[in-house]
């Protein structure tokens, strides 16, 4: 058996769901700079995902039986052909699919893996963060917090490419707005004065107004390392957004002509289709948790759309690939949860 799973993060299952709520603006009273640190967390997740034999390694974790026994062995593709000194299909069948694996009674089969993710929300939500991090290089090293009113900034950008000739008038001018709030806030009645304030009229800061939708000054409690920093994306949500795309993608993926001959150009008794709802779909795309509604109805909605036509697979799981919160569904031929 592959040695290859990975932990990839040490995140816990707490950090996780404070981020995606703090994403949803459903935190609000928990401390600014813990959020900013779950945040960055989430978001080094993401990147931190290996590929196939990390999520396939999670996966029988939690299914190790769903080819109807264990697993002997098994490696991504590449290294299946490579680690046996093994001479190859023909291409492009020498990279399909994602997984070769034998079972105990040397049944050899085959997993396709698919994510489960919008692809359009993820460009967008990208395209966000790289304007975001154009405009944090554009502030630099933040100095110290020395205002005497002001805890936190919380910045929202507009959807513009960031010029970087523009880098230094930003900068100056969004310490000279924090420098205005600070020496006007002790003239606000006294209640006012713990509230924040959000600044939406920047016609007065030009380069400000150019790339920011709003600025947020917070009171205390005070933070003096990355005190200022963007809001994160929230709304109002429904979890069709993403049983839509499921919808589309389950008709797409077994039904691809890709598969129809697979077992017999690559030697497999079976083939499956693992469809997984992974870090990037949780850090980018919008949730599939709602009231009463969570990711084994997601699962069930699955099947119905299958309704047991695994097209060109022999069987369909829906994986739920977030660490410490794995979950597993069989899809199609029946439905079923793994364990």
């Amino acid at each position: 058996m592959s040695s290859n799973s990975v932990d990839i993060t040490r995140l816990t299952v707490a950090d996780i769901f404070r981020a995606k709520e703090e994403q949803r603006r459903r935190l609000a009273k928990l401390p600014f700079d813990q959020k900013i640190v779950i945040v960055n967390k989430l978001r080094a997740a993401v990147k931190a995902i290996k590929g196939e034999g990390a999520i396939f390694a999670s996966f029988l974790r939690a299914c190790p039986n769903f080819a109807g026994e264990p697993l002997k062995e098994w490696d991504v593709v590449d290294e299946w052909y490579s680690n046996r000194a093994l001479d190859p299909p023909p291409h492009p069948f020498d990279k399909r699919p994602d997984i070769i694996a034998v079972t105990t009674s040397g049944k050899r089969i085959g997993v396709e893996l698919k994510s489960w993710i919008n692809q359009e929300q993820i460009h967008e939500a990208r395209k966000q963060e790289t304007i975001e991090d154009e405009i944090l290089k554009a502030i630099g090293k933040q100095p110290w917090n020395e205002t005497k009113n002001i805890g936190y900034v919380r910045l929202s950008a507009k959807q513009k490419r960031f010029v970087q000739s523009d880098a230094g008038e930003f900068r100056n001018q969004i310490f000279a707005l924090i420098e205005e709030q600070d020496n006007s806030w002790s003239q606000k009645p006294g209640w006012e004065q713990q509230l924040f304030e959000n600044v939406s009229d920047l016609g007065s800061f030009p380069i400000l107004n150019k790339y920011l939708d709003s600025v947020e000054i917070h009171p205390r409690p005070f933070f003096d390392i990355e005190w200022i920093q963007f809001a994160n994306r929230g709304g109002a949500y429904s979890p069709n957004d993403m049983l839509g795309t499921l919808r589309s993608a389950l008709v797409s993926h077994k039904n691809d002509d890709r598969y129809q001959n697979l077992r017999d150009q690559v030697g497999l008794d079976e083939v499956y289709l693992l469809v997984h709802y992974d870090f990037k779909a949780f850090a980018y795309n919008t949730p599939i948790d709602a009231p009463n509604f969570g990711f084994k109805q997601s699962a069930e909605f699955a099947s119905r759309i299958l309704n047991g036509d695994g097209g060109y697979f022999d069987g369909v799981f829906l994986f739920h690939f977030l660490w410490g919160k794995e979950e597993a569904y069989k899809i199609s031929p029946s439905f079923g949860h793994c364990s």
